[in-house]
């Protein structure tokens, strides 16, 4: 993994996404832990949330757009929605620039064309696309880039529909 560029989420996250380039984080932008947290925290998920909301203004609507889809990806039901206050808290965890997949996690997420040759995967060939390879216990699916354009809701729905078969 690129040496300066510090993973956003859970050290022991089962899911892990890896994107090319990091966010600007603002100066105060701390991710709570769920240790951190109490239980009103917990129960308005207010402290993520405003992280997640400072990062957005820091970086823009593209920003938004990929945590809405890690959320989609990462929910574990339809409600994405809900699920937004405890994404980069539970189970995910984001690395940039990465040239080895999270010893940690499970299921791996590489995102667009750059992240794919970084790991020394093959990149996906067809837009609007994914594949899946297992390794080991590890579950990889090669996305294109978290936008809506290049990963739409039907792109969504099938790799959720294919991750819900392999665990069943």
């Amino acid at each position: 993994m690129s040496k300066n560029v510090k993973p956003l989420g859970q050290d022991g996250a089962k899911r892990c996404f890896y994107l090319p380039t990091p966010p600007l984080l603002p100066a105060d932008w701390q991710l709570a832990q769920p240790a951190d947290l109490n239980k009103a925290d917990i129960e308005s998920a207010s402290l993520n949330i405003g992280s997640l909301e400072s990062l957005i203004a820091l970086n823009g609507n593209n920003w938004r757009k990929i945590l809405v889809i890690m959320a989609k990806l990462s929910a574990p039901d339809d409600d994405w929605r809900g699920y937004m206050g405890s994404l980069l808290r539970n189970d995910e965890q984001i690395r940039f620039g990465a040239d080895a997949l999270s010893p940690m996690a499970k299921e791996h997420y590489v995102c667009g064309q750059q992240s794919a040759i970084a790991l020394g995967l093959t990149p996906l060939n067809e837009p609007k696309t994914f594949t899946h390879q297992q390794e080991n216990d590890n579950q990889i699916y090669l996305l294109p880039y978290l936008d809506y354009r290049q990963c739409p809701n039907a792109l969504i729905a099938d790799l959720r529909k294919l991750r819900k078969s392999l665990t069943d």
